[in-house]
């Protein structure tokens, strides 16, 4: 009886391994089944850090009192990463993702009352948007596992992150199949929603110090970082690899970032400049709404340093929320999209593989998947009509000030020149466009006595900048310094000519007309 008890204790234990390793992967899951899986189980965490840089209360509150306690920024992450599969770990439902995002760490409990509110507000914004659906149908989704695993032990293996702004359930489903793909996804909770420039800018810091920290606390790979946010989340995570060159990737997900109604809160971000963004990006949106895209061309020409990818989804009709887990989900279990249920499930799921896809090629450079983004390949049982996606390679930006010094000092100042000359004509907001800089650079090339250098350098901000007195002023004292006096009057007559043009003059302009003369009587 005791073998017996045993075996059977053994066929149970490996029963329950096997149907916890069928859930990982995505069999058998009505969720999973067409989705991208891949082989790593998935583990997921919610942690709170701490920044001390940052003081986010003030010494004293409305009244005067001092305020007392922890006032130093906190920042809590969720966290969907590769791990070792280990049936003992609680593996998390659809109902999880309806209410964690009010934890600060995993094992936090909360009342089942709170669970019930955030159940029924899910269901009610799903109803609102889709049209009625029964208790069952709403329980049995409820009731549905997932893919991740809560506080599993993660791979020891060094994984790629992507990291973004939290939108609560609606990218679950989407972070769990990119974690079993070999990925760290780090979702940051945003408490600031006034608007999406302002919440950005508190956004942005928060992702820069999750990156740090995790980069030193969690299984990363510091040379492969992406980002990608859906719907507002879109925004931030845009405006975030425009200005920072750490992030490899980046993906928004029908985020309506030019359309008229939202273009203008995102460009007026303190942290929008198109033509600092130099990563690959990759752009999801609806058919339908892509008609309402009035600022597209910035996607098309003022964001050409990256390479971009614009996936459209041609199902009529198409909702917002059909891009993320709300969406999907309706669309399989609830009984409330009509005939459409099919395209609107398979739209979701070609958005999940470009966007796998894209990762993988951009961020681990798997050949299979830069093919894959290449064409326009077939997808099994999926209409090629349901999607349409174009590529638009990067040009290559001029170099700033400090690259161009750069190229000066070690190719030589005739390939430098004959670089910028090519380069600025498709890049006119490059620094290098900016006077003082070439104008600081030359002098600094004329102080260390390489007088060619300094000339060709002044020679080509008089280029850029035609009508500019001051710049002709410095390659006149570049060729005084350097002895050539023939040139230096040339030069010098040019200033007259320009500045007796001109009815009035400034006092600076006074004071290089003088010079000028000066340099002329020399």
């Amino acid at each position: 009886m005791k073998t017996n008890r045993s075996l059977f204790q053994m066929v149970t234990a490996i029963s329950f391994f096997l149907l916890f390793t069928m859930v990982v992967s995505g069999q058998k899951n009505r969720i999973y089944e067409n989705l991208p899986v891949g082989k790593y189980a998935v583990g997921f965490r919610i942690i709170t850090i701490t920044d001390s840089s940052r003081i986010t209360k003030p010494e004293y509150n409305y009244l005067g009192e001092k305020n007392t306690g922890d006032r130093y920024k906190k920042i809590t992450i969720h966290l969907w990463y590769p791990a070792k599969a280990n049936p003992a770990k609680r593996v998390l439902t659809f109902g999880d993702y309806c209410y964690n995002h009010l934890l600060k760490r995993t094992t936090e409990t909360i009342s089942d009352d709170q669970k019930d509110v955030q159940f029924g507000g899910r269901r009610r914004s799903v109803e609102g948007w889709f049209g009625k659906t029964t208790g069952d149908a709403w329980k049995k989704l409820l009731e549905t596992s997932m893919l991740a695993a809560a506080d599993a032990e993660p791979l020891k293996e060094r994984f790629p992150l992507l990291v973004g702004m939290l939108r609560p359930l609606s990218t679950s489903v989407t972070n769990e199949t990119l974690a079993s793909n070999g990925y760290v996804i780090a979702m940051i909770q945003q408490d600031n929603f006034s608007s999406f420039a302002l919440s950005t800018l508190e956004a942005i810091p928060d992702m820069r110090f999750a990156i740090a920290f995790l980069g030193k606390n969690a299984n990363i790979d510091n040379n492969k970082t992406g980002t990608f946010g859906f719907s507002g989340s879109g925004f931030s995570q845009v405006l975030f690899a425009m200005n920072d060159y750490r992030i490899r990737a980046v993906a928004d997900i029908e985020s309506g970032i030019y359309m008229d109604n939202l273009f203008q809160d995102f460009s007026a971000s303190n942290y929008y400049t198109p033509s600092k963004l130099r990563a690959p990006f990759l752009h999801i949106f609806s058919r339908d709404l892509s008609k309402q895209e009035k600022f597209i061309d910035e996607f098309g020409n003022k964001t050409k340093f990256a390479k971009r990818y614009r996936l459209l989804l041609n199902q009529p009709a198409l909702h917002h929320w059909d891009f993320a887990a709300e969406g999907y989900t309706a669309s399989l279990f609830l009984n409330n999209r009509g005939e459409q249920s099919k395209n609107i499930r398979q739209s979701f799921e070609i958005a999940s593989l470009y966007l796998l896809n894209f990762f993988n090629a951009e961020l681990k450079k798997e050949t299979k998947a830069v093919v894959f983004l290449s064409g326009k390949p077939a997808l099994q049982q999926i209409q090629d009509s349901l999607w349409d996606i174009s590529v638009l390679n990067a040009v290559k930006p001029a170099p700033d000030r400090e690259e161009f010094e750069y190229i000066i000092r070690t190719r030589g100042i005739e390939q430098a020149i004959t670089i910028v000359r090519s380069a600025v004509k498709d890049d006119t907001l490059s620094n290098i466009m900016q006077w003082f800089n070439l104008n600081g650079l030359g002098y600094t090339f004329l102080n260390e006595q390489k007088f060619n250098e300094a000339i060709e350098v002044f020679k080509l901000n008089t280029e850029l900048h035609p009508g500019d007195a001051n710049l002709f002023d410095s390659l006149a004292e570049g060729y005084e310094v350097s002895g050539d006096k023939e040139r230096m009057k040339k030069v010098s007559g040019i200033i007259m000519d320009m500045l007796n043009n001109k009815t009035t003059l400034t006092d600076g302009e006074r004071s290089l007309k003088e010079t000028a003369e000066k340099r002329l009587k020399n």
